[in-house]
C-alpha cells in the first residue's frame, strides 16, 4: 500500500502554501489546488487511490514523499536473554509480551541470544561466537555499557571480528589480552557472576581458584534503560528486516556524559 513515507509531512504553511517536510526537515513548496492537496494530503495519510490525484502522486513520488508500506507478518520470535544483571533484565521485561523470551534457558531453543554480562566473559564469547549463531551482547567496560555488534552470521560483523580488531588498535595488545585473561579468570563458566538484580556487584568467586574481581560499576536505571532499549531495537530490527538497527557497529553507553559512540567494526580477512 502507497502511503506518505516515514518521517514525511504534508500540511498547510502559515503563509496560505503547501509544503512537504522529510525526516531531515528539509522543506518543499507544492503549487496546485488547495482543494486537490487537501485531498492528496488526506489520502497519502489514510490511504486510498483516487485516479485524479495521480499526476499529483507521481511528483510526490518521485521526491520520496510517498512510498509503498509493505505488509510484513512479524513472525514469531523465540530470544534467550543470558545474564542476571540490571541489563538482561531491562531487556526481558521489554521483549515480554513481544516475543517468546528464554530467561537463562537453552540458547539453541532459541532464535537469538542476548549476553549480558557484567565484566568481559572473553572466553565464554569466543565460544559462543564459534558456532555461527545470531547474537548479541552487552558488558561493562570501566563505568560504560557497550554494546555488539550484533552477529548475524554473514552479515554484520562477529566477536571474533571485533576482538581481532580491538587489538590490532590497541597501543599495547599484550596488555590488553592480559586485561580480558584475568576477568576471564574472576568468572564463572555460567555468566551467572554478573552483578545481581538489584545493580550492586559482588566479588567474582567463579570456580575454584579463580581471581576475585572488584564490583561492577553498573550505571543508574537510565543508563540500563537506554543499552537495554538498544538491544532490543537491534533484534526486532532484525527480526523485520533482517539485519540489525545499528549494523557492525559497537555502541558505547557513557553515563557519565550521556554520550552514545558508533565504533565501526569491520570483518577480518578469511584465513
Amino acid at each position: 500500500m502507497e502511503s506518505i513515507a516515514p518521517g514525511h509531512h504534508l500540511y498547510l504553511g502559515p503563509d496560505g502554501a503547501w509544503r512537504s517536510c522529510d525526516e531531515h526537515e528539509r522543506f518543499a513548496r507544492l503549487s496546485g489546488p488547495a482543494a486537490l492537496l487537501e485531498r492528496m494530503r488526506d489520502q497519502a495519510y489514510q490511504g486510498g487511490n483516487d485516479q485524479e490525484l495521480e499526476p499529483l502522486a507521481a511528483v510526490l513520488r518521485e521526491r520520496g514523499v510517498l512510498a509503498m508500506v509493505p505488509e510484513v507478518a512479524e513472525r514469531e520470535l523465540r530470544v534467550c536473554v543470558s545474564g542476571d544483571g540490571p541489563v538482561a533484565l531491562h531487556v526481558a521485561r521489554l521483549l515480554e509480551g513481544v516475543v517468546t523470551v528464554l530467561v537463562d534457558g537453552d540458547p539453541d531453543a532459541a532464535d537469538v541470544l542476548v549476553a549480558c554480562a557484567g565484566w568481559l566473559p572473553d572466553e565464554r564469547w569466543q565460544r559462543i561466537d564459534a558456532v555461527g549463531r545470531v547474537w548479541h551482547r552487552c558488558h561493562v567496560e570501566g563505568t560504560r555499557l557497550v554494546l555488539g555488534p550484533m552477529t548475524v552470521p554473514g552479515r554484520t560483523a562477529s566477536y571474533r571480528d571485533l576482538r581481532g580488531r580491538r587489538l590490532a588498535a590497541a597501543p599495547l595488545p599484550d596488555e590488553l589480552a592480559g586485561l580480558w585473561s584475568y576477568l576471564d579468570a574472576g568468572a564463572t563458566d555460567a555468566g551467572a557472576t554478573d552483578a545481581g538484580a538489584t545493580g550492586v556487584g559482588a566479588m567474582g568467586v567463579g570456580a575454584a581458584g579463580a581471581v576475585s574481581l572488584p564490583p561492577v560499576p553498573w550505571p543508574n536505571v537510565g543508563a540500563v534503560a537506554l543499552a537495554a532499549g538498544l538491544l532490543v531495537n537491534d533484534v526486532l530490527t532484525w527480526r523485520a528486516t533482517g539485519l540489525p538497527a545499528s549494523g557492525s557497529y559497537q555502541l558505547v553507553v557513557d553515563p557519565a556524559t550521556g554520550g552514545l559512540d558508533r565504533h565501526p567494526v569491520l570483518p577480518l580477512p578469511v584465513a
